[in-house]
């Protein structure tokens, strides 16, 4: 009676187990995540913390974000700049404390049917402006 119920239980373990791992041939496991249109993303792909300081360049946007980002870690921040559609948004980013100034253009609202939504997002290694680019993506 015990043997079958281990049995069982390393049975039911092995099959989670096994699912878990075919995930990724279902429809739509490898696509990118979605973000929705002015979200901001901030990636460190370096492995020290690294101070960012992000502001939007216009007094009608008033959006600002002052953030340590680990090591590796993404920040998402979901509609961090709301714009009219058409209307250019110029955001601002600072590395560290005395870092240069990365400025940056995108469509949060988008522009028309042929230009969509976008997402800004900075990645960067180290606190040194040569190491940082900022990316407009897709947003939905």
């Amino acid at each position: 009676m015990y043997r079958r119920r281990y049995l069982g239980t390393i049975g039911g373990c092995v099959g989670a187990a096994s699912l878990s791992g075919c995930t990724a041939v279902l429809p739509g496991a490898d696509q990118e995540p979605e973000y929705p249109g002015g979200t901001l993303l901030i990636e460190n792909t370096g492995d020290r913390p690294v101070r960012v300081s992000i502001e939007t360049k216009l007094d009608q946007y008033d959006a600002s974000l002052d953030i340590d980002v680990a090591g590796g870690e993404m920040i998402v921040r979901r509609d961090f700049v709301t714009a009219d559609q058409g209307d250019i948004v110029t955001l601002e980013a600072q590395l560290g404390k005395t870092g240069d100034h990365l400025r940056f253009q995108f469509l949060p609202a988008g522009g028309g049917p042929d230009y969509p939504p976008e997402v800004a997002q900075l990645t960067f290694e180290t606190a040194v402006e040569a190491s940082a680019s900022w990316t407009a993506l897709r947003g939905s």
